[in-house]
């Protein structure tokens, strides 16, 4: 067996037994979870806004249809 495959079945077995962690967690980890992600999403929401306009053309550009460069457009 090669090492690889060895070292991924070592993970999975141990994946699979499951010890409780006796862990805790901070009741104040939820109020910097959101104090350090709300401005993040606020900041991208107002980039958003500001450049509505640029996005919309950006993706109308990208699915729009193509122009041919032939202007009589049939074949000779």
């Amino acid at each position: 067996m090669s090492f690889v495959l060895s070292l991924l079945i070592y993970i999975f077995i141990n994946c699979l037994i499951i010890n409780s962690a006796y862990a805790y967690i901070d009741p104040n980890t939820g109020g910097f979870f959101f104090q350090t992600v709300a401005p993040f999403v606020y900041g991208l929401l107002g980039v958003i806004v500001v450049f509505w306009r640029r996005i919309t053309g950006f993706v109308k550009g990208l699915f729009g249809k193509k122009k041919l460069d032939d202007s009589s457009g049939k074949d000779a």
